[in-house]
């Protein structure tokens, strides 16, 4: 997370405005925030590009739904 909205985050928090349970909360979400990304990107890689049995074709299929459940939440 950059440093300059941890900085805000730990502003709120030093006022008040935010708990401590928040602030940890907000950090841990924000610093996993391109986690998903990184999982798209793995996947992506794993498809197989040639297909030559039916166990593949489930495998590539497999990917492909979980790349669409991906895209659905993050969007």
């Amino acid at each position: 997370m950059p440093h300059s909205l941890r900085a805000k985050l730990s502003g709120l928090r030093y006022k008040g405005i935010l708990e401590d349970k928040d602030y940890k909360r907000l950090c841990k979400a924000l610093d996993n925030e391109n986690v998903l990304d990184k999982i798209r990107d793995e996947i992506k890689d794993a498809r197989l590009n040639q297909i030559n049995d039916e166990t593949e074709k489930a495998v590539n299929y497999g990917l492909n739904t979980a790349l669409e459940i991906i895209e659905k939440y993050t969007k």
